[in-house]
């Protein structure tokens, strides 16, 4: 009997890519089939089958994944020829069964065997599912999911879906999330999206917990994580100090900003005194924004976090009293996005303007760029600002996790943003502290 084999559409697509086309010649009847792949013509290895090759070159996108569909779809559609009997065995029938294979509906995914396998896109909505509800709930600490971890969850399956899009594929067996997978998602996420490997890190932790909850936590094994320092700022003592003296205090007076919209001092007064909030606490934007002010007990605030269930103990700095007593009954409330947006404009109205050397790793790569200061500033800068300039003051960091609720020293120091001169001095403050 003749074998399958892969050959290239002519044509291009819009794209310029070609299809990659099954042809397969039995029982007098020829199968052309759709394999769900589009690559570059000079990625295809002519006469490959002659040297018992893939069809794809190993240097090209997504190859490992690629070529294992391929070998798949082969070896299935000669599986289905050799099963089968009678009249029914043409190349209509063959199509139909390894469109159930490949092409299935989004739900289960039926094999030849009739045995059910499980649509991982289906698996990680019910997970989101049972998250919101209460149903599921963190394996570690019996606690519900917070709405951002859960947020995070859906931002992963987004891109798993966007991965799935782009090879031409409607869903996904949890059997085949495997090395070849990995390897392909990890492609598209760098070369096609250009995602940071902090990203990417987080999209492969997520996809570890489901895949562990699915009881097929070998498959994963492999996927690691890519190692990285993200590079973001903090604000010094003496930056955080130009952002409390800015007055703000004229209801009447604006901001223009870049898309000529007017936002009035007012508005901007009660942003400068979250961020002052976050920047004298360490707590996280969806701790201080939703600060209730039963929370502040003579000289601590004392509250549970959102994120992680922990509950901290936080003296309230002289300099945040001030701010505090500016709101008896209850504290500003906005949006992440929104405060990120305004708290830039305060830091400008400030003079934070001096450009900072920065590095990102989009797309696997290490880029440098320079930026204002003020354009750097988000939410998350008040709470790393606090770790680093309490270490800096010389506080230990056993105390300074009691109030950000870092559970290991390790975690702690790479959080921080002290320079090697940072702490030689005060490694020497120690030193001479000591009569060494």
């Amino acid at each position: 009997m003749a074998r399958p084999k892969i050959y290239v559409r002519p044509k291009p697509n819009k794209n310029g890519e070609h299809q990659l086309l099954l042809s397969y010649f039995f029982n007098g009847s020829r199968l052309e089939y759709y394999t769900g792949i589009s690559i570059k013509k000079a990625d295809y290895i002519e006469n490959y089958f002659k040297g018992n090759k893939n069809p794809i070159k190993q240097t090209a996108a997504y190859a490992p994944h690629y070529n294992s569909r391929l070998k798949n779809i082969e070896a299935d559609a000669v599986k289905i020829v050799t099963d089968t009997k009678g009249d029914n065995l043409n190349a209509r029938f063959v199509r139909e069964q390894l469109d159930l294979i490949y092409k299935p509906k989004q739900a289960e995914l039926e094999t030849i065997e009739g045995v059910t396998e499980t649509s991982f896109i289906k698996f990680f909505e019910q997970a989101i599912t049972d998250s919101k509800s209460g149903k599921r709930l963190i394996s570690s600490t019996g606690q519900r999911y917070s709405i951002s971890m859960i947020k995070h969850y859906g931002v992963t399956l987004s891109a798993i879906k966007r991965y799935l899009k782009f090879i031409e594929q409607n869903d996904l067996s949890i059997l085949n999330v495997d090395v070849n997978f990995y390897e392909s998602f990890r492609t598209f996420c760098f070369n096609e999206e250009e995602k940071e490997k902090a990203t990417f890190g987080g999209y492969i932790r997520d996809i570890k917990t489901l895949m562990n909850e699915s009881g097929n936590n070998k498959q994963v094994e492999a996927f690691k994580k890519p190692s990285y320092e993200a590079d973001t700022i903090y604000l010094t003592t003496e930056e955080i100090q130009k952002i409390a003296d800015l007055d703000l205090s004229d209801g009447t007076k604006f901001y223009r900003n870049k898309n000529n919209q007017n936002i009035y001092y007012h508005t901007l007064d009660k942003v400068r005194d979250l961020y002052l909030i976050g920047a004298y606490t360490g707590l996280r934007f969806s701790d201080f924004s939703k600060l209730d002010i039963k929370s502040v007990e003579k000289n601590f605030i004392k509250l549970k976090q959102q994120k992680t269930g922990n509950r901290v103990v936080i003296p309230i700095m002289s300099k945040l009293k001030p701010v505090l007593s500016k709101y008896p009954d209850s504290i500003p409330t906005i949006s992440n996005q929104k405060f990120n947006d305004y708290i830039k404009h305060i830091a400008e109205l400030a003079g934070l303007v001096e450009l900072r050397t920065m590095t990102n790793t989009k797309g696997n790569k290490l880029n440098t760029y320079k930026a204002k200061l003020y354009t750097l500033i988000t939410s998350h800068s008040c709470r790393r600002s606090y770790a680093t300039n309490m270490f800096k003051a010389g506080i230990r960091p056993m105390l300074i996790m009691s109030a950000t609720g870092h559970k290991t020293e390790t975690s702690f120091l790479k959080y921080i943003r002290a320079s090697s001169e940072d702490k030689a001095n005060l490694l020497a403050e120690a030193l001479e502290k000591l009569g060494l």
